[in-house]
């Protein structure tokens, strides 16, 4: 067991080390440090498989495998969307935008219903998916949007407070939400059972009633956190709900991170958030910690070579992303210049990237048996490539 403990904590110091490293790099030639992260798992598996056994100073049974950091990597997938949560205090105000609301809900629909289409019809065999039901859960991972990378793009150009910056985000997360709700009407759909169906019908309405009970008493529930002046009991009390609903959500049949998600919504709500401090420490261990551990788990998953690698199903991969973002650019790009909007290109381009929320839908269809775990291999290259296709896009668009 000591063995076991220190294999363990010297793969979490190597990958964390080595992701932050090879992550600064691609920041500073204008990438993602999350393409980085992946790529430290995609290339220390392979190396810290057999380390122990090559050098006797490394403890046996190091083998870095995906389910050594299944549990740390759950976290930080938690982390991530509650992150995206703790933005959207008026989610009220962001449905309500006439504007945001159609071009969200246009690329939404109007990418699944392409991308399943195509998928029905033509039944593409490279692709990983047989069943009527695999290629419904394709079309919506591939529908929906993410916000982190567009977010983060025009942070770096000073977009963010623009007109543009907050149509787009608002878009994205009328996008998002919409995707999430369309995904757990899926996840009933997708039960044997009718007793089965009806019982998680039940509980996510039981879910969604004390979820609006929080949202709207939050400020009363708030006065008694604050009664503890100590930051550290804030933020450990903060965690607790988070780790609570991430559960709860979990058991009823849905994900952690829808949870984690609703968690940031309701935490956004109160007074002690709106501090600077408070904001910074969980930047601080998400993205120090749990979020790079995430994304390189995620690339521990992954091969490049062989009959299931990333090379054998790069006709997929490039399939599908090609679909997604040829229907997002279109759609986005028309309702963008009928609602006004000089820079229509750069709207699109804003949301055609691919990243977590994409990659939760792929996860929940591998553990409902829907899709393979090679759909996996699939997705990876899109993440890749979503960086790279914005900031073409966005010089198109300067022009």
């Amino acid at each position: 067991m000591a063995s076991l403990s220190a294999a363990t904590l010297l793969s979490l110091g190597i990958i964390l080390a080595v992701s932050f490293i090879i992550g600064e790099i691609f920041e500073r030639i204008g990438l993602e440090s999350i393409i980085g992260y992946i790529l430290t798992g995609l290339l220390l598996g392979p190396i810290l498989a057999t380390a122990g056994e090559t050098y006797t100073f490394i403890p046996q049974g190091l083998a870095l495998q995906a389910e050594s950091l299944a549990s740390f990597a759950t976290v930080g997938a938690t982390l991530i969307l509650f992150q995206a949560g703790l933005k959207e205090e008026n989610v009220i105000e962001i449905f309500t935008n006439r504007e945001g609301l159609q071009l969200g809900t246009a690329v939404l629909t109007g990418a699944f219903l392409f991308i399943f289409g195509i998928l029905y019809f033509l039944r593409p065999e490279f692709v990983p998916a047989e069943s009527v039901k695999a290629f419904v859960f394709l079309a919506l991972a591939y529908a929906v949007v993410d916000i982190g990378v567009p977010s983060k793009i025009m942070l770096s150009k000073g977009m963010m407070r623009d007109k543009i910056g907050g149509y787009t985000i608002k878009s994205s997360v009328i996008n998002v939400t919409s995707g999430f709700i369309a995904l757990t009407l899926l996840v009933v759909l997708a039960s044997e059972s009718l007793y089965a169906q009806v019982s998680k019908i039940a509980a996510i309405a039981g879910f969604a009633v004390s979820f609006y009970i929080l949202h709207e008493f939050i400020h009363k529930i708030d006065d008694y956190v604050i009664m503890f002046e100590e930051a550290e009991a804030q933020f450990a009390i903060t965690f607790a709900l988070l780790l609570f609903m991430a559960y709860i959500t979990q058991s009823i049949g849905l994900s952690s991170v829808l949870g984690a998600f609703f968690a940031g919504v309701l935490v956004s709500r109160s007074d002690f958030t709106n501090s600077r401090g408070f904001q910074e420490k969980i930047r601080a261990i998400g993205e120090g910690l749990f979020i790079p551990i995430f994304f390189a788990w995620f690339g521990l998953g992954l091969t490049i070579f062989g009959d299931h690698g990333m090379i054998a199903y790069l006709p997929a991969a490039l399939f599908l992303f090609g679909l997604s973002t040829v229907s997002k650019v279109a759609i986005s790009y028309f309702v963008s210049r009928k609602h006004g909007s000089e820079q229509p290109l750069k709207v699109a381009g804003s949301l055609v990237a691919l990243d977590i929320e994409s990659l939760v839908i792929l996860l929940i269809a591998n553990d409902l048996g829907v899709l393979s775990h090679s759909i996996m291999q699939v997705f990876a290259p899109a993440v890749l490539l979503s960086a790279p296709t914005i900031l073409l896009l966005y010089s198109i668009s300067d022009r």
